[in-house]
């Protein structure tokens, strides 16, 4: 007779509990405070996250864009833009600084953490099942609709109806068409059959939930959250510039 084992992550991994702590504490720090070294330790911590879940692309589209609004920030008093050129500027600016540190941090939850991970960390923190059930389906959610959207845009490339075409320029709005109806007709469908396939698995049974997924805090919780606590010290107290 085969016995269920316990699920066990190697390497390093995180608990979803420091996740959500590091992505409140990113997405408050960049509200908070405006000095440049500060701004930068805050990015370097989902920077950092991305690169150990190996999502070498999500980090470096993410750091060189907040690198380049930062070197923008730092230059745009000094250059002269029109009124309407600089409130713009100034917009994307804010933007990237402020949004996408938690953008990119919210990335690394979703991917690295899967539903069953949530489902008990979240039980551990006694945090009701209206909140628990939605999430569980949200971490379903996102990776299908993400699959579904680059499948639609495979069939649109061997139609040849995608930017640039010659049946792109004959009818521009198709490009839409074929886009995203399919996907929001998929988004509906997916939606369903998750929320399905939630009930199916139990997540609405009131009786105490086991789970095979072992969570718990580790070595690595530690270091993650003392190495971030000190960089943002330390550039918060001591390096302002």
């Amino acid at each position: 007779m085969h016995m269920l084992a316990v699920t066990e992550t190697k390497g390093f991994h995180l608990d979803p509990r420091t996740k959500l702590l590091l992505m409140a504490v990113v997405a408050t720090a960049e509200f908070l405070y405006g000095h440049t070294a500060f701004m930068l330790a805050v990015a370097l911590i989902p920077f950092i996250l991305l690169l150990t879940n190996r999502q070498y692309k999500a980090a470096t589209i993410f750091i060189v864009l907040f690198v380049a609004a930062l070197v923008v920030k730092e230059i745009q008093n000094s250059i002269r833009f029109h009124m309407v050129v600089n409130m713009v500027v100034v917009l994307l600016v804010g933007l990237v600084l402020r949004l996408f540190p938690a953008f990119a941090m919210g990335n690394y939850i979703i991917k690295s953490t899967t539903a069953s991970e949530c489902i008990t960390s979240l039980s551990r923190m006694h945090i009701g099942r209206n909140i628990t059930i939605p999430l569980s389906v949200l971490f379903r959610f996102l990776p299908t609709m993400q699959e579904e959207s680059a499948a639609i845009k495979d069939a649109m490339r061997m139609r040849e109806i995608q930017f640039g075409t010659k049946k792109f320029w004959q009818n521009p709005m198709a490009l839409l068409e074929y886009r995203f109806i399919p996907l929001m007709i998929s988004v509906v469908k997916i939606g369903d059959e998750l929320s399905a396939a939630a009930l199916t698995r139990g997540l609405d049974n009131p009786a105490d939930r086991s789970s095979i997924t072992r969570v718990g805090f580790t070595c690595y919780d530690a270091i993650a959250v003392v190495i971030s606590g000190v960089m943002l010290f330390v550039t918060l107290f001591i390096i302002k510039w």
